[in-house]
């Protein structure tokens, strides 16, 4: 399955260096959440997933929108996606607005 990543926020252009990209995830139709994100690296070897996401739920700095649905805040990472999904990446403006974060 083929995935969509957009990256309007700031802080995660910074840690990718690339605002959109297709990501080959698995042979299937669907996957979890966790699974995309965890098929998606940075240069450095790190994957999306260890940057969104701390006790398997997606940390409040983050909103993401799969397929122009925001996902709920503390949105666990076992919610299905199916293949050609976009997934967008932004930054959560009421939790980052003068907090220093682990991204810079």
């Amino acid at each position: 399955m083929r995935i969509i990543v957009n990256i309007p926020s700031e802080r995660m252009f910074c840690a990718t260096k690339w605002r959109a990209r297709a990501i080959e995830v698995n042979e299937k139709s669907e996957a979890v959440l966790k699974e995309v994100l965890q098929a998606v690296f940075l240069s450095d070897g790190v994957s999306l997933y260890n940057l969104l996401v701390t006790e398997n739920q997606i940390m409040n700095d983050w909103i993401l929108y799969v397929n122009g649905v925001r996902l709920p805040g503390n949105s666990g990472t076992e919610i299905r996606v199916k293949d050609n999904s976009q997934i967008h990446i932004m930054d959560n403006p009421q939790l980052v607005a003068g907090k220093s974060s682990s991204l810079g």
